[in-house]
C-alpha cells in the first residue's frame, strides 16, 4: 500500500510539472455570436418576469392595505355583523394584470432603466356653443396604480366644499373638515365609492374615507342640499387638466393602445381610444354640456324644510 502511495504522489507532481502549454486552452475559446445572442435574449427575458413578479408583489401588498381600510371602516362606522362587504372589497391582482404588453417591454420593445418605452399625447377639448369648458380633466384608463398613503382634505366652510373639484389617485384618503359653526352629514351614494360619515359638529373632523374604484365620486351634505364636490377618482398617475384653450398633454404615457378619458362635472361623458407610438398620439374630443340635475338626500327623499 506504501508503494501506490508514493506512486500516485509522484504521478501527481509530474502532472503538475507540465508547462501549461501543454493543456488545450478550452477556456480561451469564445462562443459563437448566436450563441451570445440567445443568452442574452434569455437573460432579458428572466428580468422582465422577475419585474412582473415585484409588480404582482407590490399590487397584493397595497390590496391587502385597502381591505384593512375597509374593514377598519367598516368598524369604525359601527356596521352591522354579518354585513357581505365582497362588493366593497378590491379584487386581488392576477399575474395577468402585471405581464407586460405589447410595446411595453416586451419582445421587440426597448426599455431605459427597466421602464417601459413611453411617449406623450396631446388633444383639445372642443366643447358645442359658446359656453366655457370649466374645469376638466382627462386620463388613461386600464393603467392600475394606488396611491396608499395619500390624503385629501375636503373642507366644508360656508355652507360649500372646498374644493368643489378634485381628482385624486385610486386609494386615496379623504378626509372632510368642519370649518363652520352648524352640524354637516357628507355622503355618497357613487357605485363603489359609498360612504356616510354621519353627523360632524363644527370644528371636528370626519373619519377617513378610502376611494376604491375609479370613476367620479358626487358628494353632498344630507342636510344642505346646494353643498356639492365632485371627485374624479383616476386608477393611474396618468391624468392631466385641460387647459382653458382646450388643449392637453399626457406625458410618459406607456407606447401601446391606450384609452383616454374626458371628465368633467359640466360635460357629459366621452372616451377615445388611440394607439400611443414612438412619435406620440393626437386625440381630438368634441364635449357637450350637461345640465345640472337635482340630486335627493342619502335616503333617497327630497330635501326637506330644515334645508338652508
Amino acid at each position: 500500500m506504501p508503494v501506490r502511495i508514493r506512486a500516485f504522489g509522484w504521478a501527481v507532481a509530474v502532472a503538475c510539472a507540465l508547462p501549461l502549454a501543454s493543456v488545450p486552452a478550452r477556456a480561451a475559446d469564445a462562443p459563437p455570436p448566436a450563441e451570445v445572442a440567445r443568452l442574452q435574449g434569455e437573460i432579458d427575458r428572466l428580468k422582465q418576469e422577475v419585474a412582473a413578479q415585484r409588480q404582482l408583489i407590490l399590487q397584493l401588498m397595497q390590496a391587502e392595505q385597502q381591505r384593512y381600510d375597509v374593514i377598519l371602516k367598516f368598524l369604525q362606522t359601527g356596521g352591522a355583523p354579518g354585513a357581505d362587504l365582497s362588493a366593497a372589497l378590491p379584487p386581488p391582482p392576477s399575474a395577468a394584470s402585471v405581464a407586460p404588453r405589447a410595446g411595453e417591454g416586451g419582445a421587440g420593445g426597448s426599455t431605459s432603466g427597466g421602464s417601459a418605452p413611453a411617449a406623450t399625447i396631446t388633444g383639445r377639448v372642443k366643447t358645442s356653443g359658446s359656453q366655457p369648458l370649466g374645469e376638466a380633466y382627462v386620463y388613461v384608463d386600464g393603467m392600475r396604480s394606488s396611491a396608499r398613503g395619500h390624503t385629501v382634505e375636503i373642507k366644508q366652510r360656508d355652507k360649500q366644499f372646498s374644493p368643489r373639484v378634485v381628482v385624486v389617485p385610486l386609494g386615496t384618503k379623504l378626509l372632510f373638515p368642519n370649518q363652520d359653526t352648524v352640524i354637516h352629514n357628507v355622503f355618497s351614494t357613487a357605485p363603489g365609492n359609498s360612504f356616510d360619515i354621519g353627523s360632524v359638529k363644527g370644528g371636528e373632523t370626519s373619519p377617513p374615507v378610502v376611494l376604491l374604484k375609479p370613476g367620479p365620486v358626487e358628494i353632498f351634505c344630507n342636510i344642505h342640499s346646494k353643498m356639492r364636490a365632485d371627485v374624479l377618482v383616476v386608477p393611474s398617475g396618468h391624468y392631466a387638466k385641460v387647459r382653458s384653450d382646450g388643449s392637453f398633454e399626457l406625458p410618459g404615457v406607456p407606447i401601446g393602445s391606450r384609452k383616454v378619458v374626458l371628465w368633467s362635472p359640466a360635460l357629459k361623458p366621452v372616451s377615445q381610444r388611440v394607439e400611443v407610438t414612438a412619435e406620440g398620439a393626437t386625440v381630438s374630443f368634441g364635449a357637450e354640456l350637461e345640465a345640472t340635475k337635482p340630486h335627493t338626500n342619502k335616503f333617497g327623499q327630497p330635501y326637506g324644510s330644515y334645508d338652508e
